[in-house]
């Protein structure tokens, strides 16, 4: 999860440029799509194996919920504060207050969780550098994104949203072409499961775990309303939110039923991201390199949230 540069900053104040609907929706994919649907997918997978759909679909319906209610919000009175200046008008100033520093702190403790993510794929390359030294290298990094401001990664967002999503329908395509006998793979391949214990072989007790995780992949949807202040038509926003989630859902629906047919449950870890271990017994070598690339550029967004009004 990253979240953009700030809304409603210099820009804005002179006029910055307005957003399409459909902008609007490619943003939340990119701004969405992060190291906790790219590793740590992985980590429920384990946990639930291909039950982990089910977590995904509750996550989804549970956010569906929340973007309309933003969006809603969003339309009839656009507040560059968003989820904040709602909350304020709605209870007071301590509402407001509250909420603003509860999600500014959620994101600094998860910049802790995306720094240690980030230096496991970059172990990919490298697998004996310390994890530690590279958890530096990149909060480094983040404290000089800070520094210099978020003039140039305000123009990028769409590139690296683009790049995400690429690299999800890359490995679809991928897999598919598997079963299809590309690869060296073959039809034979998928693994579907043929009994309760193969669909859930935790119970119900690895589905509840594994919630955080799906939940944990939809988050950054709050970025919907704080963008939603730049829209050319503020009533387009429980559009975009509509269209962004069905893309996000589909896609990620899609490439973890894939995943779970290619190899069985036991094989995900937490070390690897399911995508590469997927597609580690085919001929494919190009796709880890991407996957990680790809990944790593997200070291680019770490602290972008110190930019938020």
């Amino acid at each position: 999860m990253e979240i953009p540069a700030r809304a409603g900053g210099k820009g804005d104040k002179k006029g910055g440029k307005k957003l399409a609907w459909w902008q609007l929706s490619l943003l939340g994919v990119g701004c969405i799509i992060g190291t906790g649907y790219f590793l740590g997918s992985g980590i429920g997978l384990k946990m639930t194996g291909p039950s982990m759909l089910i977590s995904f679909i509750l996550a989804g319906i549970g956010t569906y919920i929340v973007a309309e209610a933003l969006a809603k919000m969003s339309a009839q009175d656009p507040q560059k504060g968003s989820f904040r200046s709602y909350a304020k008008k709605a209870y007071g100033s301590w509402a407001g207050f509250s909420s603003g520093w509860v999600y500014w702190f959620s994101e600094m403790l998860i910049t802790g969780s995306q720094l240690t993510a980030l230096s496991i794929l970059s172990r990919f390359w490298f697998p004996n550098v310390p994890l530690w030294l590279f958890a530096s290298g990149f909060a480094i990094l983040g404290v000089i994104v800070v520094v210099i401001g978020t003039k140039g990664f305000e123009r990028t967002q769409n590139v690296f949203a683009v790049i995400k999503v690429a690299a999800i329908i890359m490995f679809i395509v991928l897999a598919i072409g598997v079963l299809f006998g590309l690869f060296g793979g073959s039809h034979h391949d998928m693994k579907i499961p043929t009994n309760l214990n193969e669909f859930m072989p935790n119970g119900m007790k690895g589905l509840w775990s594994s919630l955080i995780f799906g939940f944990y992949a939809f988050g950054g949807i709050e970025i919907m309303g704080i963008m939603a202040v730049r829209l050319k038509k503020k009533e387009d926003a429980k559009k975009a939110g509509t269209i962004m989630l069905i893309l996000l859902t589909s896609i990620y629906l899609i490439s973890l039923l894939l995943a779970t047919s290619l190899v069985a449950a036991d094989q995900f870890n937490t070390k690897e991201s399911p995508f590469v271990i997927a597609l580690d017994a085919y001929d494919i070598t190009f796709f880890p390199m991407y996957l990680m690339a790809q990944s790593l550029s997200q070291a680019f967004l770490l602290w972008l949230p110190l930019y938020l009004p």
